[in-house]
């Protein structure tokens, strides 16, 4: 199986969960608007964006269910998967590429972004974003390739301008500034979902990502960008080669960002495009900002660094989720076995200082599904009492999206839901156990729709 876009969408499809649009449809919020309606449940492919010379596809993983098929793994898995990928990534080299799709047609340099099917997707968005392109940067001082998705806004027919939060390329792209270089960058859009998720691992300058998503699916073969020292994945929809312009700043934003409200807009770096190139019946992708989605390109790899970092502290985990509710980024629930006095309190702290987004920390016993929000929330209700089970962090660091945070600093909330080890019996969940598990089946089998 070959890992790229279509092999996925070819899974989508499979399952009946690839519609597809036929008829025009604006791509001024007209797209967003479709993709929001279908958000968690499917996938949808628009074969006419008014104005494109591409077709366009977006929410391609629309559920934790999907995250489990694209690793090869159950959904509650896909966290323990990622964070055996950045264990491995040493044994995972890179694979040339003998061809290269991606390089089979150039892009008209008249005609470069306008001919591109992209979205303005919220209403006081600054224009129109690329926001599934994968930035590919080789890091000059340790050699490997860095992958990130920063949003991109087009101005004319050359020129993007990147928002870059901090992390691995704002570094990379501040030391090439500060020696007065500019920086090779190749946009890549239109990839397998592993991709996607490798882009988001952690900042370190040893880490290769391309191996970390060798690591989570089927190698990606790999081609060197013909203009800009960059390699790209050889089966990419689009490859599009530019330069990081060392001390240029142009307006960008707002932008409607994961916490469902806008991020502020202000200077940003620009990207000068120098050439572009796609496959034979390119198919262009978005990621519809706020959606599942981008939910889970961003939540997955913190769910495997938080994992990682539980266990180094010697908690015994069960589970852990960040839940879509607080974007997968801002809650965190993580379930632990038999917990000792203590541990809820470590496990809170070691979640605040592993991910600063982080505000909300709900620690339950293993017992709680942490998948089902109801679940969870009946742990709260019977199993807390404010007075004794609340820890407030004030004034810790937060994330720079979120609108209550001031100046970036924000107050954490841990709530401890797990039952003292002496008084098990009194938390116990009453349970139903049919006499007959098979004849159960046989009459919800009958009923059909409650099976």
């Amino acid at each position: 199986m070959n890992s790229d876009l279509r092999s996925w969408l070819d899974v989508l499809d499979g399952r009946g969960e690839l519609a597809r649009l036929r008829s025009p449809i604006d791509p001024d919020q007209d797209v967003a608007a479709v993709l929001t309606r279908a958000d968690g449940r499917r996938a949808v492919r628009f074969g006419d964006v008014i104005g494109a010379e591409f077709p366009l596809v977006g929410n391609t993983v629309p559920s934790r269910t999907h995250l489990g098929l694209v690793l090869g793994c159950e959904p509650a898995g896909v966290a323990d998967r990622f964070a055996a990928a950045l264990d491995a990534p040493e044994h995972c080299p890179q694979v040339e590429a003998s061809g290269a799709p991606v390089l089979a047609n150039r892009m008209h340099g008249d005609r470069m972004l306008s001919a591109l099917p992209l979205t303005r997707q919220h209403s006081e968005d600054g224009g129109r974003y690329l926001t599934s392109a994968l930035l590919a940067v080789r890091d000059p001082v340790s050699g490997r390739m860095n992958l990130s998705i920063n949003r991109l806004l087009a101005a004319g027919e050359r020129e993007l301008r990147a928002l870059l939060l901090p992390g691995r390329l704002r570094r990379i792209f501040t030391e090439a500034e500060a020696a007065g270089h500019d920086l090779d960058v190749a946009l890549v859009v239109g990839v397998h979902p592993a991709l996607v998720l490798a882009s988001q691992s952690p900042a370190d300058r040893e880490l290769d990502d391309y191996a970390v998503a060798n690591a989570l699916a089927p190698p990606v073969e790999l081609v060197a960008a013909p203009t800009v020292d960059a390699l790209v994945p050889a089966r990419a929809e689009f490859v599009l080669e530019g330069r990081f312009r060392a001390g240029r700043r142009e307006a960008e934003g707002p932008f409607g960002e994961y916490p469902r409200t806008y991020g502020p807009g202000g200077p940003a770096p620009v990207i000068e495009l120098l050439d572009g190139w796609h496959r034979d019946d390119a198919v262009f992708q978005t990621i519809l900002s706020g959606g599942r989605e981008h939910f889970y390109a961003g939540g997955v790899p913190r769910e495997a660094a938080c994992l990682r970092a539980l266990r180094r502290a010697g908690l015994d985990v069960a589970a852990l989720r960040l839940p879509e509710s607080g974007s997968c980024r801002l809650t965190a629930v993580v379930a632990l076995r038999g917990p000792t006095p203590g541990a809820p309190t470590t496990a809170m702290m070691t979640l605040f200082l592993t991910a600063s987004t982080i505000k909300q920390v709900t620690v339950v016993d293993d017992d709680v599904d942490i998948t089902d929000d109801e679940q969870v929330a009946w742990a709260v209700a019977t199993r807390t009492q404010p007075d004794r089970d609340l820890l407030v962090v004030p004034n810790a660091k937060g994330s720079s999206l979120d609108p209550s945070a001031e100046q970036g600093l924000t107050a954490k909330l841990g709530l401890d839901a797990t039952v003292p080890a002496a008084d098990r019996d009194r938390y116990r969940q009453m349970t139903v156990a049919p006499a007959d598990p098979s004849a159960l089946e046989r009459h919800l089998a009958e009923l059909g729709d409650l099976r």
